[in-house]
């Protein structure tokens, strides 16, 4: 259960940052 719940916040967690990333990198790109 433990381990179940870390995965889905790992997946949640990289998820979150590849979205930052390709808002970021879309607000830098003109």
């Amino acid at each position: 259960m433990i381990r179940n719940a870390w995965h889905f916040y790992f997946a949640v967690a990289y998820g979150i940052k590849a979205l930052c990333g390709s808002f970021c990198i879309a607000l830098l790109t003109p």
